[in-house]
């Protein structure tokens, strides 16, 4: 069932829970998303990055109609909206949360931009995300952690100024695979739970550690985005399925059934670390 990425969030931080945001692109990777939401009893947050998809518009719609075909709380959000034009294409294709990701400009320029998004996507009932720090790519993780890490200090200025209703935090995460061990700034994490009131949201969750991932939901992100790594297992699984070395054909389909399985899969690990499990709100009862 659609409902507003925010009251997802809220769910998730009263109840001192995460909720896994797993990125998708296709009806196989929405499907495997929505099977483990109502497989562990859980709400789940449908990311879409727009260079993922052909159609924004279109893919949206699609997932909305996936959607209301479970009885689990689903929101569907765009993932580093970073021009107008693709977060008001996300508005378009219904999707109840996005992303408006002006973490490349100045302190300022990037809190205004959000306030002015916000305000047009308030009425809409659509949840706005921003991002204050900024997350680092894993082939860069050494050279740009440091230089990216959100300040607790002025965090809370930044969600006052921009009004945003989540704020991405970067406290030493990355997107993709990490060169190194992942160093997560916990103690960071704290300071910015006290300054500010809004969910947080925790970028990079792909071979962050689950252990670390666990303690990063405790401690107060209601939201963990993630891809790299479910795609990874997956394709993983294809490519050792001892099918290929016996050299049979098993096909695109057969071959696609193996990837999105290991994906599933381990987006059900994901879930387990973040809390959700068993914290679905609209459940039938007799």
């Amino acid at each position: 069932m659609i409902v507003p990425m925010l009251e997802i969030l809220e769910h998730a931080k009263k109840g001192g829970y995460g909720v896994l945001a797993p990125n998708v692109f296709n009806e196989d990777s929405v499907r495997a998303c929505l099977e483990t939401a109502v497989e562990m009893d859980s709400p789940i947050i449908i990311d879409v990055l727009e260079s993922n998809t052909k159609d924004l518009v279109t893919f949206g719609k699609i997932i909305r109609i996936l959607a209301e075909e479970v009885r689990v709380p689903v929101a569907i959000n765009l993932d580093h909206g970073q021009n107008d034009a693709a977060c008001m294409k996300a508005i378009n294709g219904g999707f109840t949360g996005i992303m408006c990701d002006r973490s490349f400009l100045a302190f300022e320029e990037n809190a205004h931009e959000v306030r002015k998004f916000k305000e047009l996507c308030a009425p809409l009932g659509i949840t706005v995300e921003a991002e204050f720090g900024e997350i680092a790519e894993g082939e860069e993780y050494i050279t740009k952690r440091e230089e990216y890490l959100t300040d607790p200090d002025k965090a809370a200025e930044f969600v006052e100024l921009s009004g945003c209703d989540c704020l991405a935090v970067s406290i030493g995460e990355a997107h993709g695979e990490y060169v190194t061990e992942p160093d997560i700034d916990f103690e960071r994490l704290e300071k910015i739970k006290t300054a500010v009131d809004v969910p947080l949201v925790f970028h990079g969750g792909s071979f962050s550690g689950f252990d670390n991932i666990k303690r990063v939901c405790e401690i107060g992100c209601q939201k963990v985005n993630m891809g790299t790594d479910a795609y990874n297992y997956g394709l993983q699984l294809l490519m050792e399925d001892p099918r290929y070395s016996a050299g049979e054909n098993i096909g695109a389909r057969i071959g696609g059934d193996v990837m999105w399985a290991g994906y599933k899969e381990r987006t059900i690990d994901y879930v387990r670390a973040c809390g959700s499990a068993g914290k679905n709100w609209l459940k039938i009862v007799d």
